[in-house]
């Protein structure tokens, strides 16, 4: 739970905005007046990857068993992969999140 709260807190901090400086591009970091600030290029770096399986809801599905009609439910997963990068020149992180694969518990045809 820890790690899928951590995961989720990055992948949100990338669209928060922050009051003093802005990050436009890889190159450059601004300040609100648009004046660089500072010209090095970023050193990014892989600094952690996280994979979590998410519960993400369920459905019922009908199949023909013995000439009668049955039901079933089908629970449906994400499996979500979140990268975090690091920049050791400026000291900045920023991360991606991923949509690896959606899981369905039961093997059904999806109309």
């Amino acid at each position: 739970m820890v790690k899928l709260s951590l995961a989720i807190s990055l992948a949100f901090m990338t669209f928060l905005p922050m009051d003093v400086l802005e990050i436009k591009d890889s190159f450059f970091v601004y300040d609100n007046e648009n004046t660089v600030l500072d010209e090095t290029q970023h050193n990014w770096e892989e600094y952690s990857t996280d994979t979590e399986i998410i519960h993400t809801g369920s459905h019922e599905y009908t199949y023909w068993k013995n000439f009668g009609r049955e039901s079933r439910t089908c629970n449906i997963s994400h499996k979500i992969k979140t990268v975090v990068y690091y920049c050791d020149v400026h000291d900045h992180t920023y991360s991606e999140t991923f949509l690896e694969e959606t899981i369905h518990s039961e093997d059904h045809t999806h109309e």
